[in-house]
């Protein structure tokens, strides 16, 4: 399989993706865009680079030598870290709220991906969760899910 061919699969995978979960969002109307418009659009985009890099001819360049399952997932490891932890921090962000998954998707990136240790990860996220919380919902506005033991 050509690197070309696995990343348009992988950018088409998760802009279907985002497609599916970004209709759940509000999209408001066109003299007020609410939330859902700027992931679906990327997502859109993301699907559409997808398609335009599995179509052979329009992508053009040379060919590439093939590579196996095995080399793109043990050369790519972290890559893979991060989209497996944003794939579960999207659903766990309706169940659980805003604050109490970004703290945890933060926490789980901190520790997981960058190798921080424990203790700087959790002083890290929480300060970065609570912070972004203050910034986006309290400064800008915006309505963030409120579901859980973090109300506030």
């Amino acid at each position: 399989m050509q690197r070309r061919k696995v990343g348009s699969a992988f950018f088409l995978a998760v802009g279907i993706y985002g497609l599916v979960f970004s209709r759940a969002i509000p999209l408001g109307r066109w003299n007020e865009p609410g939330p859902g418009v700027f992931p679906l659009a990327l997502s859109a985009l993301l699907c559409l680079c997808g398609i335009v890099g599995l179509i052979p001819g329009i992508s053009g360049g040379k060919q590439e030598a093939g590579v196996s399952w095995r080399e793109i997932l043990g050369a790519r490891g972290l890559p893979l870290r991060i989209a497996v932890l944003t794939a579960a921090f999207i659903p766990l962000m309706g169940v659980a709220g805003y604050l109490a998954s970004s703290i945890l998707y933060l926490f789980s990136l901190l520790l997981w991906v960058s190798r921080y240790p424990w203790r700087t990860s959790l002083i890290y996220s929480l300060l970065l969760g609570v912070v972004s919380w203050y910034l986006f919902a309290r400064f800008l506005g915006i309505e963030l899910p409120r579901i859980g033991v973090w109300i506030l």
